[in-house]
């Protein structure tokens, strides 16, 4: 049997705009054999009018189907030829003396009326799920103090995409609970609705959800699980790609002594660079590490680089004002940490073709940070050790240039 599938063009809740397509489309030989929200599989037949009504019947997924029930309509000359999404059934008959299956509107009114309270369930839930959802993005991107790189650099923007898409689909939700409350408040009342109701030719809202939402998922797989493996894994210094490294010997000077943490073909932990992509950035972390002196002094120089798609572009120097504010906090790093917080001189230096230029400088002298943005790149340096970073502004600008 040749099957035929075309795309649904009414809402399921709309219920009267449902029965009346079903119909005309039995008027041209396409009998329903399944019934999806985005398209329905039709089988071809002889054109003959035919009589659709929809019922409303809840079963969870793994409930058979109301036998005693169908095989009631079916004595009476209805057969059951769909089901929408586990809460309605669609009967057809073809026999011009079959009975109507219901002849007290009230009392349909109130299997309507199950429906509707469910319905009604379902949207506070989503309603809740959306507020939760934007409550979890603002914690996730405030909670470090560092909204920018956590948007760049984890799965908040999928985070967010799932929340302008549950928004976006909430007008549609409240209108089929609309929809089908108000059919259901006629039955309620007395009035049997006509089963015949104009309804739409098409319908895109369903790709453009259907599209949406494995929009959002490819983004959260590949931000999640794909992108942070293809950085391509511990690579020495120089092979960092896109910009020249600053190099802790030109800041350590005559004394400087590499430390290295492998020996032969292995990854030297102290020295080396990483690349991390992400949705939004690629990230470049750049560590060089000197001898320790006898005084326990680690000489250590830490970068990391960060290039923006175009279209983010505005936000390297925010970004780089925000790596920079957060070095000075000494918040959740290591060597960095210190018994007690000192204050910084931050030293802004104005440069042609750079959005920022900054240096900054415990008080106690014993670490220093850096920070520069330029076009859709934006940098930042932790140093410990002898030199100053001040005398190297023209390397760290051009690490963004």
């Amino acid at each position: 049997m040749k099957y035929i599938r075309k795309l649904t063009p009414v809402d399921p809740y709309d219920i009267q705009g449902l029965e009346s397509w079903l119909q005309d489309m039995a008027l041209q030989g396409l009998y329903l054999e399944k019934f999806r929200p985005l398209f329905c599989t039709f089988s071809q037949g002889p054109a003959r009018p035919t009589r659709c009504r929809i019922e409303p019947h809840h079963r969870q997924l793994d409930d058979d189907l109301p036998w005693s029930m169908l095989e009631l309509y079916e004595s009476y000359g209805w057969e059951c030829v769909g089901e929408i999404s586990g809460e309605m059934l669609i009967f057809a008959t073809q026999d011009e003396n079959a009975p109507e299956l219901h002849t007290d509107p009230q009392l349909q009114g109130e299997l309507w009326r199950k429906l509707v309270r469910r319905m009604r369930r379902s949207a506070v839930f989503s309603v809740l799920t959306i507020a939760l959802a934007a409550l979890f993005s603002g914690w996730m991107l405030f909670e470090n103090g560092t909204p920018i790189l956590t948007l760049l650099t984890t799965a908040a923007p999928a985070l967010l995409l799932y929340l302008v898409y549950g928004l976006a689909g909430l007008p549609g939700l409240f209108a089929q609970l609309r929809a089908v409350t108000r059919f259901t408040r006629r039955l309620e009342e007395g009035e049997t609705p006509p089963h015949r109701a104009p309804y739409p030719k098409r319908k895109l809202s369903g790709l453009i959800s259907l599209s949406a939402s494995c929009g959002v998922l490819a983004l959260l797989i590949a931000g999640q699980l794909v992108l942070p493996f293809t950085g391509g894994g511990l690579r020495r210094v120089e092979d960092a790609e896109g910009f020249v490294p600053l190099s802790l010997e030109a800041l350590e000077g005559a004394d400087y002594r590499p430390y290295t943490m492998s020996s032969g073909d292995f990854v030297d932990y102290a020295n080396f660079s990483d690349r991390e992509r992400y949705l939004l950035c690629t990230q470049w972390e750049v560590v060089q590490t000197a001898q320790w002196e006898e005084d326990g002094q680690w000489n250590r120089l830490e970068i990391l680089w960060y290039h923006l798609p175009a279209p983010l572009s505005l936000l390297s120097e925010p970004l780089a004002r925000e790596l920079l504010q957060d070095a000075m906090g000494l918040n959740e790093n290591i060597w960095w940490n210190a018994e007690n917080p000192a204050a910084w001189d931050v030293t802004y230096t104005p440069r042609e073709h750079a959005k920022l230029l900054a240096v900054a400088k415990r008080q106690d002298g014993k670490f220093q940070t850096a920070a520069a943005a330029a076009g859709d790149k934006a940098v930042l340096v932790r140093y410990t050790g002898h030199g100053d970073l001040a005398d190297h502004l023209e390397e760290i600008a051009g690490m963004v240039a």
